[in-house]
């Protein structure tokens, strides 16, 4: 049997190092669900599935810029900095020397933002990669591999202790969304390089009562990380109840009041 050996691709490198780095935070996780029925048949019509990406971060932006201390950082003075525009940094899969990576695209101040909006920055820049300030940094990822190792991971783990930099880098705030690579249900937990990070999962049908009736809805799953050394449970747990209401209500989403439920009754 053939064994081969060859060097490790150096974008392999810097998702190394941004887990151990990740490891130095005391990060609290939490698997949620919300019903996003209404807001996928309005969606579904015609459009790119990454649309519905878009719609997901403009939720979550919206319910940050609610409370925006769920963003906050502190900087090498021990004070807190809290960011009133929400920068959405969000992995886009692009080609490396011939092999996938995804590389991390900010979407600015996406609170602010429509969802065609977002939606149109998504698609182009996956479109052309090279419309990303992020692909533009590839020389300076290189020269980044060229220090020691130990002095990699504490430049990366020292990054949210300067929070400008880290907004100018990879935003406030970081959403995984894997229904951008691949379909299906089940929920996720990625590295954490932000105070607040959302995995955007897949989406499960399942039988429940609504309105009265048993019918069939469509749930999306949602993980929230966050650092526990800056947001406690309470604030946490309002950001996701603010998340779920938006998603489900299919906030910013032009839906007529007489548009009919898109549910499959069962009985």
């Amino acid at each position: 049997m053939g064994v081969q050996i060859k060097s490790v691709p150096w974008v392999r490198q810097l998702v190394i190092d941004t887990g151990r780095a990740a490891r130095r935070r005391h990060s609290v996780h939490g698997l949620f669900e919300a019903d996003v029925t209404s807001a996928r048949a309005a969606l579904d019509r015609g459009q790119a599935a990454e649309q519905f990406t878009a719609f997901v971060i403009h939720c979550v932006a919206a319910a940050v810029g609610a409370d925006p201390t769920v963003q906050a950082y502190r900087d090498l003075r021990g004070r807190e900095v809290v960011f009133d525009q929400v920068d959405v940094g969000l992995p886009v899969e692009v080609e490396v020397d011939g092999k996938p990576f995804a590389f991390t695209h900010v979407l600015r101040d996406a609170g602010r933002r429509s969802i065609e909006d977002l939606h149109q920055e998504i698609h182009a820049v996956k479109t052309d990669p090279q419309l990303s300030p992020s692909v533009r940094k590839a020389r300076w990822a290189h020269a980044y591999l060229l220090l020691p190792g130990f002095l990699r991971v504490a430049l990366l783990g020292a990054l949210h202790r300067l929070p400008r930099r880290q907004q100018a880098l990879a935003g406030t705030i970081g959403v995984t969304a894997v229904g951008m690579f691949g379909a299906g249900a089940g929920w996720g937990i990625a590295f954490q390089l932000h105070t607040l990070s959302i995995v955007v999962g897949g989406t499960a049908r399942r039988p429940v009562f609504f309105q009265g009736v048993l019918v069939e809805r469509e749930f999306l799953q949602l993980t929230i990380s966050v650092d526990h050394d800056i947001v406690d449970g309470a604030p946490a747990a309002r950001f996701v109840a603010r998340v779920r209401e938006l998603l489900t209500t299919g906030d910013g989403i032009p839906v007529p009041d007489s548009a009919p439920v898109h549910s499959r009754r069962l009985v």
